[in-house]
């Protein structure tokens, strides 16, 4: 049955999942001869990440209150057990007939138990308590989602800040390499008197210039690999990088008040503060109803035994008692109590109310600042592509300007500096197009492992 199924799926999907098998297996042995995607990544620190970790111990704790809720209504039994060691006296007055008789002492133990169980018939304000732990329940849920939403952001934006690190340095020993070249020529010439001490000068100046970079590349390259690890658990020394070419498309629907209104209606950020004001409201809802009587149907059994001098006859006395009922409580007075935290629930109603808004500020001016991302995005990368083609050819001209004694050392260095500078916009510009798709999506409440799974697709495997 197992062959059918990898037959049916194809060679593809053949290709992928020993792939994907692979590097889970050479992960977990710390072995590092095959680069890790961003998807192997993502789920490495789906285990490893302590934020994370978290996020699903408080998604298991929110999912208890659905059965407080419940036990709210439920019957409450309780026993209750007890030992005592009494004494008494009795002294007689002397108007007493018996006057002179030596005074009555009596000792002896005592002990007791009960059983008792009690059923809400009405108590109005568990009715908001169970809607407030309903929500709560709710509201786990949407804060794991929002939780696995920032592990795909900040897991993300380590892979390509490390990729990036990695491009700059690469740029700068390349540069570092073209510029030595421009140097050691330039001192030749200067030698055989062909040229003046001031190309030496100013080979000299940018070839230090670019040393201080590349140290400066290296150090930053070290900061965001061990950033990496602290995130993920996996070395950052080999992961899968982006292609030569990509393709970048803006955004669809492509109307920005489009994607506004879906954050309005999907928002996790928003949904939360909706959950928040609801919890706020039913708190006003169960003080108020505080203060209407309750009624409970009530149960007890018990017995009481009584030994030694406190039995009337000697050895043990028992007592039995059963009662069935029902018990009505009348809230009179609670010391204002009650009054002060209804006052209170009132004042945060209103802050959940301004939390609300906020939310729904901060979600359309989060999904606005993402659409524009992809958007320009999409349209500087292809900019910076012709760009970068431009720049190769000036630096070719210049090259053959410089031969033939038409362009100066000055000039190739300048023209050397504007291809690498391109080609780190262009990297730069790739990388914050990837995520700011990853963005957008989570804006609107929409991002999803399919979505880290898109972008993967476009690294090199």
């Amino acid at each position: 049955m197992f062959k059918q199924l990898v037959q049916s799926r194809g060679s593809t999907m053949k290709r992928y999942a020993i792939r994907a098998l692979t590097a889970a297996v050479l992960l977990a042995t710390g072995t590092s001869a095959v680069a890790a995607d961003l998807m192997q990544v993502y789920q490495e620190a789906k285990k490893y990440d302590a934020t994370f970790a978290a996020a699903e111990a408080e998604l298991r704790a929110g999912q208890e209150k659905s059965s407080q809720a419940t036990a709210l209504w439920l019957p409450k039994v309780q026993v209750e057990a007890g030992y005592n060691r009494a004494s008494s006296e009795k002294t007689y007055g002397e108007s007493n007939p018996a006057a002179g008789v030596v005074d009555g002492k009596r000792s002896g133990n005592q002990y007791s138990y009960s059983v008792s169980a009690s059923q809400p018939i009405y108590r109005a304000e568990y009715s908001a308590g169970a809607s407030q732990l309903s929500e709560q329940a709710r509201l786990a849920e949407v804060s794991f989602s929002a939780a696995k939403q920032d592990l795909i952001l900040r897991v993300a934006q380590a892979y390509f800040d490390v990729l990036y690190s990695q491009d700059s340095l690469e740029f700068a020993r390349a540069q570092k390499d073209a510029v030595s070249q421009q140097l050691a020529q330039a001192k030749k010439q200067f030698e055989v008197g062909v040229a003046t001490i001031t190309d030496t000068h100013e080979a000299q100046a940018k070839y230090d210039g670019i040393v201080a970079a590349e140290i400066a590349a290296l150090n930053d390259l070290a900061v965001k690999q061990n950033a990496f690890l602290q995130l993920t658990g996996v070395p950052a020394d080999k992961l899968v990088a982006l292609p030569p070419k990509m393709v970048a498309t803006p955004p669809m629907p492509a109307d920005m008040n489009e994607w506004v209104k879906m954050a309005e209606q999907k928002s996790l950020s928003i949904d939360a503060q909706r959950g928040a004001l609801a919890i706020a409201e039913a708190e006003i809802d169960k003080y108020r109803l505080l203060r209407q009587p309750t009624l409970d149907l009530v149960a007890k059994y018990g017995d009481e035994y009584s030994r030694g001098g406190l039995a009337a006859i000697g050895g043990t006395d028992k007592t039995r008692s059963t009662a069935i009922g029902v018990q009505l409580n009348i809230p009179i007075f609670t010391g204002g109590h009650t009054s002060s935290k209804l006052r209170e629930s009132i004042a945060l109603r209103e802050q959940a109310q301004h939390k609300l808004e906020a939310a729904r500020r901060d979600a359309a001016q989060n999904t606005k600042q993402a659409f524009l991302g992809v958007q320009s995005g999409a349209a500087q990368i292809k900019a910076l592509e012709q760009a970068l083609v431009s720049s190769q050819s000036s630096l070719d001209s210049t090259k053959l300007g410089r031969e033939v004694g038409v362009r100066t050392t000055l000039d190739l260095l300048n023209a050397q500096q504007q291809y690498f500078s391109t080609k780190r916009d262009l990297a730069q510009a790739r990388y914050g197009y990837l995520l700011n798709q990853l963005k957008l999506s989570a804006a609107v409440g929409e991002l999803a492992e399919k979505n880290l799974d898109s972008v993967n697709s476009q690294l090199i495997h």
